[in-house]
């Protein structure tokens, strides 16, 4: 209760109480005033008076608490009236304001008196005025409850939008006037407006939207757009709309499922989590097959909850798609099945393809590398040669071979092949893949054919020295049996029958001489001391033969006290006879030493002078002669190899390697 409604209440008690006390003063002084002694009819008189006082008293005490409940009611229409949160007006015949209450005023921008005996159509926004004179033309005929929504201009020029609600009420006394509500509906105007525009957007953008839109009501479409229409080759909207969202759909999707399983699935999805996307096949008007991708959504319309759809033709990307799986699959199985191991690894290094030959050789599985830095799996190449090989390929894009890498799951020998990988620019370097094979069985049969191949040699080099040396005995024997009997003969006749004139002495010299010569050119034809001795005496002898004082030699013999093969000694025989010779025609040396020298199953030969040297070519061939290349094609057919190191006026080492079978 209000402290107005509080005085009032103890203003009334308080006059009731005075009153009481009054009427109790009266009553006992008219009862003093009549004794016994007066007459009946006065004392009836009296007791009328009493009574008709004592009902007067309390028809005022009715007035005075009706009045008091009129006071309050008062004050309760009033504070109802003045504070209630919407405003209350009441205008007119003419839509002038005979009353308001504070809330009106509030809304209208100005203060109550100043408000009062003013037209409520001056705070009208211009364009809604004439909205206003019918909705108060609308009143006055009418007495059912009426309404309106308008823009009213405040006193400060702020704009508000208000929604009037009036009626008409006739009293004899003023005529016809209105009693009118005004709220602020600013707040819903707005997102009203704000609503309107969006769903002007949405249906602009629904419209004229690239992708096919559908919107659907109970799995039937309510809508949908041009672009959904030309992608299912409709040519009305009447095709569509008010269909069923199955049409044009098989009854089986491609992977077995039925159509109308997946459906409930894919709805089933939306109401859980508001938003699904899905893939989709289904055929067109004109038959064709058509792979959709489509994202369901819930929307608002108009207050009405529909499933946006959108739909994107993805025929072509699933095609590319699935070829691309196909590719894949084919090159996970190219992979898997290559008889080389292949890693693949990113920009960074970490591995990104490991197939099974690369886990045979390495003993790791492809689970525990896929993703890892290579140098954290192998920490052995976690060297500034690998990373400068890394370095090589990503940076400069070269290929890099690396041989004989080992492995500690599969030992032997294997080679890797290091690549750049690009992208679609062929400038840009995404990783690079790394091929390594297994080198064994090459090694096994390179060493298979080495071997046939020295042994093809062995035999050829055999025959050619068989043949050869057969050729020096059948000549080296004629000479001895023929030429050097026929001299015999001859000196032998000569001293016993002496030509008169010819000097005795000198044709005993030149048949001796001639003696010798055949006898040097049969031993150097064929050397028989190596039968008979070896081939150490064969050098040491072939040495004694070269006069010291025409070129010093000094030779060095190691471990030939074991026989090698017989036709390996006359090849070395030879090779030292032919490189003696060369020094003696063509070196102008002062001195030379000559190094044999076995060591388990190798035999070094070095020949080296002090002589004028030349200048090798890569053929090994000299400025005269032919020599050399044959000397390199006797060492080569023996499985060895020959180095020359030569410059001019610094002499010649020639060295020699053979191996020994």
């Amino acid at each position: 209760m209000s402290e107005f409604d509080h005085k009032d209440s103890k203003s009334t008690t308080e006059a009731l109480m005075l009153l009481r006390e009054r009427a109790e003063r009266r009553r006992h002084l008219i009862t003093r005033v009549v004794d016994d002694s007066t007459p009946d009819a006065m004392q009836r008189l009296v007791q009328e008076l009493q009574t008709h006082q004592i009902e007067l008293e309390m028809q005022y005490e009715e007035l005075l608490m009706a009045q008091a409940e009129a006071e309050t009611a008062r004050a309760e229409y009033a504070d109802l009236y003045d504070f209630a949160p919407i405003g209350y007006l009441t205008l007119d015949s003419r839509g002038t304001i005979q009353q308001l209450n504070l809330t009106a005023a509030q809304l209208l921008g100005s203060v109550r008196q100043k408000l009062l005996r003013r037209r409520l159509a001056l705070f009208v926004a211009e364009s809604y005025r004439l909205t206003f004179s019918k909705f108060l033309d609308t009143m006055a005929s009418s007495e059912q409850r009426q309404t309106c929504e308008l823009s009213v201009v405040r006193e400060n020029g702020d704009m508000l939008y208000v929604q009037l609600e009036g009626t008409q009420v006739a009293t004899s006394e003023q005529g016809v006037h209105f009693r009118l509500v005004l709220l602020d509906v600013t707040s819903r105007y707005m997102a009203t407006q704000a609503l309107a525009l969006s769903e002007a957007r949405f249906r602009q953008l629904f419209e004229h939207s690239a992708d096919a839109v559908v919107l659907i009501r109970e799995l039937n479409i309510v809508d949908c757009n041009a672009a959904a229409m030309q992608m299912l080759g409709a040519t009305d909207k009447s095709q569509m709309v008010q269909q069923p969202i199955s049409i044009l759909v098989p009854e089986y999707q491609p992977n077995g499922s039925r159509s109308e399983d997946l459906i409930r699935q894919h709805y089933a999805s939306l109401r859980r989590n508001g938003s699904h996307r899905f893939e989709w096949y289904r055929r067109t008007f004109r038959g064709e097959s058509k792979w959709l991708e489509i994202v369901l959504t819930y929307i608002n319309v108009g207050g009405e909850q529909l499933v946006h759809s959108v739909w994107r033709d993805i025929t072509v990307q699933r095609a590319a798609r699935e070829q691309l799986r196909a590719e894949k699959e084919f090159s996970e199985n190219l992979l898997d099945n290559s008889v080389d191991g292949i890693v693949a690894l990113s920009h960074e290094g970490h591995i990104t393809a490991w197939n099974r030959e690369a886990e045979q050789y390495s003993g790791l599985s492809a689970t525990n590398v896929i993703g890892r830095n290579v140098f954290q799996v192998f920490p052995k190449l976690d060297t500034p040669e690998w990373r400068q090989i890394f370095e090589r390929v990503l940076r400069k894009g070269e290929r890099v071979v690396q041989t004989a890498i080992s492995f500690i799951a599969r030992p032997g020998h294997y080679d890797a092949y290091i690549v750049p990988l690009r992208g679609e620019n062929q400038a840009e370097i995404n990783g690079m893949l790394v091929v390594v094979r297994d080198m064994n069985e090459r090694n096994r049969l390179i060493e298979e054919t080495t071997r046939l191949r020295l042994s093809q040699q062995q035999e050829v080099l055999s025959a050619i020295l068989t043949t050869e040396e057969a050729e020096r005995k059948r000549i080296a024997e004629a000479l001895h049996n023929g030429v050097g009997q026929l001299l015999y003969a001859t000196k032998l006749h000569l001293e016993r029958r002496a030509t008169p004139g010819v000097p005795r002495d000198e044709v005993h010299s030149l048949l001796n001489e001639a003696i010798r010569m055949t006898r040097t050119i049969s031993f150097e034809l064929t050397p028989g001391i190596l039968e008979d001795f070896g081939l150490k005496f064969g050098l040491e002898e072939l040495v004694r033969r070269i006069p010291r004082q025409s070129l010093p030699l000094h030779l060095h013999v190691v471990g030939l006290e074991q026989p090698l093969p017989k036709l390996m000694e006359v090849a070395v025989y030879r090779i030292v006879q032919e490189l003696l010779n060369n020094i003696i025609k063509h070196s102008e040396a002062q001195e030379a030493f000559i190094h044999v020298v076995r060591e388990d199953d190798k035999l070094l030969i070095s020949v080296e002078d002090n002589g004028q040297g030349f200048e090798p070519d890569p053929n090994y061939a000299p400025r005269h002669g032919i020599g050399l290349p044959g000397l390199q094609n006797r060492v080569r057919l023996l499985g060895g190899t020959l180095t020359i190191n030569s410059r001019p006026s610094r002499g010649t080492i020639i060295g020699i390697e053979l191996p020994v079978r």
